[in-house]
Order: structure tokens, then C-alpha cells, then sequence
């Protein structure tokens, strides 16, 4: 026989030379020596776990002449050696992935019936037959509900969520393990050892890390480098062949960011490229990294890292250096960045800056600290990275005998002196209509330091009585000099007010505020008053917020300031 590559020549030909499925192993076994068959089975697995394997072995011991008593095939008879060999005409190896259409399935269904010619059973094996399409499926569906006694399907795939329910169902299932690193390690050291080739340990747990559970990935990885090295494998050549970087640069870089030593923590990552590594590989090599320094800070448990003891040793001493928290917002903004740097043409400066950002990034302790320094600040600096409200201050007025009191009143509006109403309030119109509305209280206005009531007193009256003129009014432009209120009248609109806006000047103020209209602009009015103060007080809270002490504290932690929203 010629040269047999390393995945066939050490396939396992027995249920105990298979590894880590002994949960499928042991149930398969006792079903044959019970003789409980199912017609349809479904292995489903990630590649390289032995579905396909375990097939061939099941199809042995169902057909084997001389079945041994714990369930195993004997691998000696005529039917052992041909279906090993795959020369066996009552089993059938068909491709999902090649023979997805109705007609293939049409075909299995006319040569169903035929009985087996030298075996017990006759076995259909469909690898990948999530592969088969909608109406393959379909046709199939009664043969698998109730095939002749002689006949047994078995279905193998990666994906079983694609194959439809109604086919499911009608499967006897079982679901392989991924494959843990130290069982694909040792695995690969009995190969090697029976191959008197020479290794290192940590060059299998390489091999086994990049083959992610998949014993035919690891295997065919072990071949190449053993055509690549001869008579030995080792950790320096496993780097070469897959690009991967030197585990010790990697450790460097994490344990630089746990130092917030970012001088360094680039350096390594230079190291990386000038050495020709995948810059991809390393970022994902630190995201694995990353994971398992996180489950055991949390957890204090090495159980859980599928990792040699000397990377466990090594993921203790570092789990120190931060807290839960910390590892947790590095392994996911890594993790975001790795996506990254997958997709980049730039994934050195990506690499770099996200190195960069994990040194620079601020601890939990310090944001601890800020929130204490916030719980300790004033309440009108804790205020300042809040949203401000802007409060309008009502003015007050007293009105006795139909004139008005005047009470004093700073525009700070820090405190206010409420008269009493008078018993017989006077009637407050509506401006513009010849009727009557109904009596009520006049609202009440205060007046500016000298005691006497200004325009904007005036105009408030009417706020709620009859918005419409109130409207016209806050537009009209006026100014105060002294007693004398002159308002500019400039359009038709505000000069329809006139005779209505005299008269009741007169009857609320009297005497103690003369009013003047002109028919040229001066001054400003009401509106543009308001829209310039709410202006200039947004504008000083914004200020105040910007040079709080809250804020400052929380731009030294690396936060940057994008918006200050006031209201």
C-alpha cells in the first residue's frame, strides 16, 4: 500500500479508538449488542470530530461475523475488511453536497428494496445532507418514515439546523463534542511517538489551538509540519508554518496594558510585523487571551481554560494585575476591534492604535473615584451635568380701589410680596370685541425698582384673557424713559390695537405710567427681549457646566465632551 497521510492512516477503526465521544461510542455499542437498531441516525458535529468515522464503525459492528462481547467490531471477517476498505457492496457512501437533487434521491429509493447481498444490513451513508435541496428532502421523507427491514440510513452533517424538522423527526440523533485541546494533544503525541518522531509540548497544543476542536484540522496540520521538519516538530517551527506569533509577544503586549505601559505594549506589537506574523492571527490570539484571563479572575477556577498548565500558571500571575471589571471592557472593546482589524487594508495601525487605547484606557478604579467626587460635589455643581430648565418668574401686582399697587420686586426674583385681591375686581374685556366676557380676576403684575409698572407688566395682563392681543403686543417695539412708555406702531396689524390699547392703559396704570405711540421703530420688543435673554442664559449655564468641577474631572478620566445640552 503507498504513502497514507497522517488523518487516514491513524482513522479509528474501533468505538474506543475514537476520541471524546464516548457519550455516542458506549449508546451505539450497547445498541448492538441488544439489537436495538434504529433505521435512520443522525450524526451532527463540527468538522473533524469523526461523524463520518463513527459511521463507517457502526455500519462494521451491525454487519460484523464475529461482533465482540463489549459491542466492538472484530475488523478481521470479510465484511470488516471490505467496508474498511470501502469495497463493500451493501454500503453506500453518497455526498449531500454533490447529489442534491431529486433525481439522486429517486434512485436510492428505486434500489431500496434489493436485499443486501453479502451483509446484514444494507446502509446508506449521506454525508453533508443538509446539502440536499427542499424537494430531495421531500421525496425522502416516506423511505426514511418506514425503509425496508434490511435497510439503514445514516445522516451525517455540520449544520442540522438547515435540515427540515419533518426529517428530525424521524432521526435517532446524536451530537458530537468539539474536541478539547488535551484530548487532540494527546492524541498527536501517541502518533507522533508510535512515528518515533520528536517533539514539544507546547508545539502540540499549538497544532491543537489552531485546529479548534477539529481532530482532522489538527492531523493534517501535524502532517505538514513533519513533511516540513523531518524527524521533529517544535514550537518555533509551528510559528513558522502558521504565521502565528510568539506566545511570549503576546503575553508582553497584555501584560504592557495591564502596566498602562504603552511605549512597550507597541513595541511588541512592531515585533510582530517586522517579523512577518499575521497581524490578524495575533489580534486574535490576544482575544483569546483576554477570554481566559477573564474567566479566571472572576472565577479562581482553572477548570474552565482549556490551556496547558503552563499558561494557566502564567494567566494567574497576570488575572492580578486588574480588576473583573477592567479585563471585562478590554476583552470587549478587543473584541471590537479585532473585528476591525479583520476587514482593514491597515491592520498594523489598527492593531497599534487599539493597543494604544487599552493602555491609555482609564481603570474602574478611577471611575470609582469620579463617582465618589460627584456624590461629594455641591448641588449646584452636581446640577451642571444635568439638563438646566429655564424658569419664567410670574409677575405679581395689587390692585386697590381699580388702580395698581406696585409691590417691589428685583428682577432677581428672589422674593415676592402677593397682595390681597380687592373685593370688587374691575372687568377685563376682551380686546377687539364689542361683547362683554365674563368678570374676573385681573392677574397680577409687579413692578420694576422705582415702583411703577413697565410694559412688560402690562402686556401679561392679557396673556391668558386674549392671546391674540397679547401677541401684538410683545411684537410691538417700545422703550421706558422714566414714567413715559413710547411704543412704536409700524404695521397695519398693531395699529388696529390703538384706541383699545390707550384706553386700557389708561384704566389699568392711571397716572402712574404715560404711554406714547409712534409710527417709526425704536427700541426692542418683548419677544426679542425674551429670545436674547433665554439666549444669554443658555449661554452662561453652558459656560458654567463647561467650568464645572464635575466635568473637568471627567475629561481628565478621557472622556471627551461632543455635546452640552441645556434646556
Amino acid at each position: 500500500m503507498g504513502y497514507q497521510v497522517v488523518a487516514r492512516k491513524w482513522r479509528p477503526q474501533r468505538f474506543d479508538e475514537v476520541i471524546g465521544q464516548d457519550h455516542v461510542t458506549s449508546t451505539l455499542k450497547y445498541a448492538v449488542l441488544k439489537n436495538r437498531t434504529a433505521p435512520v441516525y443522525l450524526f451532527t458535529g463540527i468538522r473533524g470530530t469523526g461523524k463520518t468515522t463513527l459511521a463507517r464503525i457502526w455500519v462494521k459492528a451491525l454487519n460484523c461475523l464475529d461482533l465482540q462481547p463489549d459491542g466492538e467490531p472484530c475488523n478481521k471477517c470479510e465484511s470488516c475488511l471490505e467496508i474498511a476498505e470501502g469495497k463493500s457492496p451493501d454500503v453506500i457512501e453518497i455526498d449531500g453536497a454533490s447529489n442534491t437533487s431529486v433525481d439522486n434521491v429517486r434512485e436510492i429509493k428505486e434500489n431500496i428494496s434489493y436485499m443486501p447481498i453479502r451483509s446484514k444490513y444494507r446502509v446508506y451513508i449521506i454525508d453533508e445532507v443538509h446539502m440536499l435541496s427542499k424537494a430531495a428532502f421531500n421525496a425522502l421523507l416516506k423511505t426514511l418514515e418506514e425503509p425496508p427491514a434490511h435497510t439503514i440510513f445514516i445522516l451525517a452533517t455540520t449544520d442540522p439546523q438547515k435540515i427540515p424538522t419533518t426529517v428530525l423527526s424521524r432521526c435517532q440523533r446524536y451530537d458530537l463534542k468539539r474536541l478539547s485541546l488535551e484530548d487532540v494533544t494527546r492524541q498527536l503525541a501517541k502518533i507522533l511517538d508510535a512515528e518515533k518522531i520528536k517533539y514539544d509540548l507546547d508545539s502540540l497544543y499549538e497544532i491543537a489551538k489552531e485546529g479548534e476542536g477539529s481532530m482532522r484540522d489538527s492531523q493534517t496540520i501535524l502532517e505538514q509540519l513533519i513533511t516540513f521538519g523531518g524527524d521533529k516538530v517544535t514550537e518555533e517551527e509551528v510559528s513558522l508554518i502558521l504565521g502565528t506569533s510568539d506566545k511570549y509577544q503576546l503575553r508582553n503586549i497584555i501584560q504592557s496594558i495591564s502596566k498602562h505601559d504603552s511605549n512597550s505594549a507597541v513595541s511588541f506589537a512592531n515585533d510582530i510585523y517586522k517579523n512577518g506574523k499575521s497581524i490578524e492571527k495575533a489580534a486574535k490570539d490576544i482575544l483569546h487571551l483576554l477570554h481566559h484571563i477573564l474567566l479566571y479572575s472572576e472565577l479562581k477556577n482553572t477548570d474552565f481554560l482549556d490551556s496547558p498548565n503552563e499558561e494557566k500558571d502564567w494567566i494567574k500571575s497576570i488575572s492580578d494585575n486588574l480588576t473583573t471589571p477592567d479585563w471585562i471592557r478590554l476583552f470587549r472593546f478587543w473584541n471590537n476591534e479585532y473585528e476591525t482589524i479583520k476587514n482593514s487594508d491597515f491592520p498594523l495601525m489598527i492593531f497599534e492604535t487599539a493597543v494604544i487605547s487599552c493602555c491609555t484606557m482609564p481603570s474602574m478604579y478611577d471611575f470609582t473615584s469620579f463617582v465618589k467626587n460627584i456624590s461629594n460635589l455641591p448641588i449646584d455643581q452636581k446640577n451642571d451635568l444635568n439638563r438646566a430648565t429655564v424658569q419664567e418668574m410670574k409677575p405679581e401686582v395689587k390692585i386697590d380701589n381699580n388702580r395698581p399697587e406696585i409691590t417691589n420686586n428685583s428682577n432677581t426674583a428672589s422674593k415676592t410680596e402677593t397682595a390681597n385681591k380687592p373685593d370688587n375686581p374691575p372687568e377685563i374685556r376682551s380686546i377687539g370685541k364689542n361683547e362683554n366676557i365674563e368678570q374676573k380676576t385681573e392677574p397680577e403684575i409687579t413692578g420694576k425698582d422705582d415702583g411703577k409698572p413697565n410694559w412688560v407688566d402690562f402686556c401679561k395682563i392679557f396673556k391668558d384673557s386674549d392671546p391674540y392681543f397679547y401677541a401684538t403686543l410683545c411684537s410691538c417695539k417700545y422703550t421706558e424713559n422714566g414714567s413715559k412708555i413710547t411704543i412704536s406702531i409700524v404695521n397695519d396689524i398693531q395699529r388696529k390695537i390703538t384706541g383699545d390699547l390707550q384706553r386700557e392703559f389708561d384704566r389699568i396704570f392711571g397716572s402712574a405710567r404715560q404711554l406714547e405711540l409712534v409710527d417709526y421703530e425704536n427700541g426692542s420688543s418683548i419677544f426679542a427681549d425674551e429670545e436674547k435673554a433665554r439666549k444669554e442664559d443658555l449661554d452662561n449655564k453652558k459656560n458654567m457646566i463647561l467650568s464645572s468641577k464635575a466635568v473637568k474631572s471627567a475629561q481628565e478620566l478621557g472622556f471627551q465632551l461632543k455635546q452640552v445640552s441645556v434646556e
